[in-house]
C-alpha cells in the first residue's frame, strides 16, 4: 500500500462520523503517512489534506440520520 491512490483509500475509510463529530476546533488527525483530517479552527468545516503540502483535497460532510459520509472534492 504504497501508492497515492491507496493511501487516498486507506485515509477514506478511516473517515466515520464519530471521527468526525469527535474532532475540535483546530484540531488534527493524521489518518495515514500522506493523509490528514483537520477541522478549521473558527469554522464548522472539516477536511482532508494532503498533509505535506497542506493542499485541501476534500471537504467532509455528513448525514446522522442516514449514517453518511459525503466527500466534496475541492
Amino acid at each position: 500500500m504504497n501508492t497515492t491512490n491507496d493511501l487516498l483509500e486507506d485515509a477514506i475509510s478511516k473517515i466515520t462520523i464519530d471521527v468526525v463529530k469527535s474532532l475540535s476546533y483546530g484540531e488534527e488527525l493524521e489518518l495515514n503517512e500522506e493523509y490528514t483530517l483537520y477541522h478549521y479552527t473558527e469554522d464548522d468545516v472539516i477536511v482532508l489534506n494532503r498533509t505535506e503540502e497542506w493542499e485541501e483535497v476534500y471537504q467532509i460532510l455528513f448525514n446522522e440520520e442516514e449514517n453518511n459520509i459525503i466527500l466534496e472534492k475541492l
